[in-house]
C-alpha cells in the first residue's frame, strides 16, 4: 500500500467514525425517562399555599403541581425535555413554559412550541378532601 492510498483510507475511516458518532447523537432522545412517583400533597400545609388558588403551582419531588383556572389539579415533571431547565406554570394561559429557551407545553405536558420535541411526563392527580395523591 502506498502513502496516498493509506492516507485516503484513513480519511474515509475517520469520516465514517465521525458520521456514526453524529448519527448516534442525533438518535438519542432528550426526553426524561418516566420516573416512578407516588406521593401526597397536603393542601393545608404552608408549603402548598400556592395551590389554594387557580393559577398557583408548587415544585415537589421533581414534579410541578398546579391548579388550572378551572380549578383542576395537574402535575408534570418539572424538567424541560429540551435541556432540563425547570419549567414554570403560566396560570393565565394554562400552560407550562421553559424560561430558558421558550418551549411551551399544554396542561398535560404535550409540546405546543419547541425547541423541546418531547412532552413532559404527566402524572395522575387524585383529589381526596385536602390531599392530592400524585402518581404515574
Amino acid at each position: 500500500m502506498d502513502r496516498k492510498q493509506f492516507l485516503s483510507e484513513m480519511g474515509f475511516s475517520a469520516a465514517g467514525l465521525l458520521m456514526i458518532s453524529c448519527l448516534g447523537g442525533c438518535s438519542k432522545s432528550s426526553a426524561t425517562p418516566a420516573a416512578s412517583k407516588d406521593f401526597t400533597v397536603d393542601l393545608n400545609a404552608g408549603s402548598s399555599a400556592a395551590l389554594g388558588s387557580p393559577g398557583g403551582y408548587i415544585y415537589t419531588n421533581g414534579v410541578i403541581v398546579a391548579q388550572t383556572l378551572a380549578g383542576k389539579f395537574i402535575a408534570v415533571s418539572q424538567s424541560c425535555t429540551h435541556e432540563g431547565v425547570t419549567v414554570t406554570y403560566d396560570g393565565t394561559a394554562d400552560h407550562f413554559y421553559c424560561p430558558a429557551h421558550g418551549s411551551v407545553f399544554n396542561d398535560s405536558g404535550k409540546v405546543i412550541n419547541g425547541p423541546a420535541n418531547n412532552p413532559l411526563q404527566e402524572y395522575t392527580v387524585d383529589v381526596n378532601g385536602s390531599s392530592l395523591h400524585i402518581h404515574v
